[in-house]
C-alpha cells in the first residue's frame, strides 16, 4: 500500500475563497476539513460546520491556523496513525521543499486497507507489529481462533526503518478486545484497531452536515 495511491491532487482553498465554494468542495470530496494556502504556503484548515453556520462571504475569518502534513514518501499506516492521533479528517501531503502535492483523507485510507484484504465480510481490522523472527502466521491464527474468532485476511509488510514486520489482520468479529489482549500477551505490538464504527461515524457525520446545510 503506497500513500501515492490515495493522494487527491486537488488545489487547496485560498484565504479569500468564497464560503459557498468551500462548502461545495467539502461535500464533493466527502470530507469535513480542507487546507488553505496563503502566499503559496500552507496556512491552515477550514471546517465544514464552521462554513455552514456562519454568514461570512469568504472563509478568511474561519481559518484554523493548525494543519497536519506529511512527506509524500510517508508510510500509509504512519499517516493513518497521525490522522487518528490528531482527530482530524484530512492530511496534507508535501514535497521535499514543502510544496503542495495533494491531500489524503481518513476515509480513503480506511477503505484502502479494508479493500486490500481478502474478505468483504464485516469485521475488525487489527494492525500489529513484531520482530521479523517472531512472525508466524500459524501462531497468529491460533491466537485468534483460541478467542473464538477467525482470521479472514492477512497482509504482511516490511517496515524499512526498523526491520520489523507489520501485519494487517481482518477478523470476523467486531469486538476484538480479548484478541488484542492475547496478541499483546504473546509479544505482538498492536498499533491500531479499526472497526465498522469508523465507516459508520464518517457516514453519519457527512449525513448530519448535509442535513444542516440543506436546512439553512
Amino acid at each position: 500500500m503506497h500513500l501515492s495511491d490515495y493522494i487527491l491532487e486537488i488545489e487547496p482553498l485560498g484565504v479569500n475563497t468564497n464560503r459557498q465554494e468551500a462548502i461545495d468542495a467539502m461535500l464533493d470530496l466527502k470530507t469535513f476539513q480542507l487546507p488553505v494556502l496563503k502566499d503559496n504556503e500552507l496556512y491552515g484548515t477550514v471546517d465544514l460546520d464552521e462554513c455552514i453556520y456562519c454568514s461570512e462571504d469568504t472563509i478568511e475569518q474561519l481559518i484554523d491556523p493548525s494543519y497536519l502534513s506529511v512527506h509524500f514518501h510517508a508510510h500509509t499506516f504512519d499517516v493513518l496513525n497521525l490522522i487518528q492521533e490528531a482527530q482530524t479528517d484530512v492530511c496534507c501531503v508535501l514535497n521535499e521543499d514543502k510544496s503542495w502535492v495533494g491531500l489524503v483523507t481518513k476515509n480513503d485510507l480506511l477503505k484502502g486497507i479494508a479493500s486490500s484484504l481478502t474478505s468483504s465480510q464485516d469485521g475488525v481490522i487489527i494492525l500489529a507489529e513484531m520482530a521479523s523472527h517472531q512472525y508466524s502466521a500459524s501462531e497468529i491464527s491460533r491466537i485468534i481462533e483460541n478467542e473464538g474468532s477467525q482470521l479472514l485476511g492477512l497482509i504482511i509488510e516490511n517496515v524499512p526503518e526498523s526491520g520489523r514486520i507489520r501485519a494487517s489482520l481482518k477478523l470476523n468479529t467486531k469486538n476484538a478486545e480479548r484478541i488484542v489482549t492475547s496478541l499483546r500477551r504473546y509479544g505482538y505490538d498492536v498499533i491500531f484497531i479499526f472497526g465498522d464504527e469508523d465507516y459508520k461515524e464518517n457516514v453519519e457525520k457527512r449525513f448530519e452536515s448535509l442535513m444542516k446545510y440543506i436546512d439553512i
